[in-house]
């Protein structure tokens, strides 16, 4: 896992061309793909200057020779002072093999580093069971489902649930939780 550099444009465009239909289902950004590369770059400058400016932090998830994107993964600062949120998607090719349970593990940890971050939260369809295990595997407990909160990748009206992670809960359970 590493910051995205705009050069990873190919590689990320192909992980995400290869993975529409999953990604579209479940995540409202991916209703806009495919993008040309050069809109690609773009985002990639974009999600740079993001983390470089304290907004957002966003990393590409690499195979160990770089030579292909398997997912992505950031902490977003979009849930109220004192807390962040955890996003993360994985190449529908890689799904299923602890690919968003690392990433998110990763983004645990380093979210509660951050100075002032009391909880860190992670958002998701009920309907997305690999995407509910994640949250499950690492701790993480269920505060609740905001029913007709979010607008679907198709403009439909869909569930919210809400998983969070306190500091003191963390610092209790650190490494109870983690199969990575």
């Amino acid at each position: 896992m590493r910051c995205w550099h705009p050069h990873d444009a190919p590689l990320f465009k192909a992980a995400l061309d290869s993975s529409l239909p999953e990604l579209q289902r479940w995540i409202p950004w991916a209703m806009n793909e495919p993008s040309q590369l050069d809109l690609l770059e773009d985002r990639l400058n974009g999600y740079r200057d993001d983390f470089f400016g304290g907004r957002s932090a966003l990393f590409a998830l690499m195979d160990p020779d770089e030579t292909e994107v398997l997912g992505g993964a950031g902490l977003y600062r979009r849930v109220g002072p004192g807390a962040l949120e955890i996003g993360y998607w994985v190449r529908s090719d890689q799904a299923g093999q602890g690919f968003a349970t690392e990433a998110a593990h990763a983004m645990t940890e380093a979210g509660f580093m951050l100075s002032g971050i009391e909880r860190i939260e992670i958002h998701c369809d009920p309907l997305n069971a690999p995407s509910i295990a994640v949250p499950r595997k690492l701790g993480y407990e269920h505060g609740e489902t905001l029913v007709d909160h979010a607008v679907g990748p198709r403009g439909e009206s869909r569930d919210t649930m809400i998983w969070r992670l306190t500091m003191e809960a963390y610092a209790a359970t650190r490494w109870e939780h983690c199969s990575c």
